[in-house]
């Protein structure tokens, strides 16, 4: 009854009464959060920082955790989904069907991110442009069975529009993958360097200045 009472309670337009009725379903959303019509189905729990916004057109299916820290937002049309950390043998080292979001992070429109063996993205990351794939589930060509490791984005990473990016990846602090590159299964992407390609490989220094991951110079 629970869930089914969430799910028509996300479907509802932004408002501090939905809010409000989110709060006293059990989860811990912050007065100031803006959350628009999404389509939420068996998600445990949701704990949702000052400032953030979810926009309209959203779905998250079989998540145990959403956590999304202040200022952060995801705008439209996302898919996340945890159906992959219910396999057999899955293994939680607490980051199994979670969607971890750390202050200022963004998510941009379009995007299918895979959160059966977790997502973190840090302080300042980015998943921009559009069509991007995340995906922390794979088969294992050499044992056979399963690879359900977490992909995390190191504070101030970001991932350019049209990305593949597999299971156990991490994105270092300060690094950027270009658009259209495949991050291969485990890849480390090295801090503070523009990767490219497919598969993606170290392509020179970067440095992104503080400014530019700002959300409020893009608006208005």
């Amino acid at each position: 009854m629970r869930q089914r009472l969430m799910m028509l309670v996300f479907l509802l337009p932004a408002s501090g009464l939905k809010i409000k009725i989110l709060n006293r379903l059990g989860h811990r959303i912050h007065p100031t959060a803006r959350i628009g019509i999404c389509w939420v189905q068996a998600v445990e729990r949701f704990e949702i920082d000052e400032g953030v916004q979810i926009g309209n057109f959203n779905a998250f299916r079989y998540l145990k955790l959403v956590k999304i820290g202040k200022g952060s937002r995801i705008v439209m049309f996302n898919w996340f989904l945890g159906g992959s950390g219910f396999e057999p043998g899955a293994v939680d080292h607490g980051a199994l069907r979670t969607l971890r979001m750390g202050e200022h992070a963004h998510i941009i429109s379009m995007h299918y991110v895979d959160c059966g063996g977790g997502v973190i993205m840090e302080d300042h990351s980015w998943i921009t442009g559009i069509r991007s794939t995340v995906l922390t589930h794979a088969f294992d060509p050499q044992n056979g069975g399963l690879i359900l490791e977490p992909v995390t984005l190191e504070k101030a990473a970001a991932i350019a529009t049209n990305c593949t990016v597999l299971p156990g990846v991490t994105i270092g602090e300060g690094a950027l993958l270009a658009a259209g590159s495949t991050a291969w299964t485990r890849q480390q992407v090295a801090a503070a360097h523009l990767h490219g390609g497919v598969p993606a490989r170290r392509l020179a220094p970067i440095e992104i200045e503080a400014s530019l991951y700002d959300r409020h110079r893009y608006q208005g």
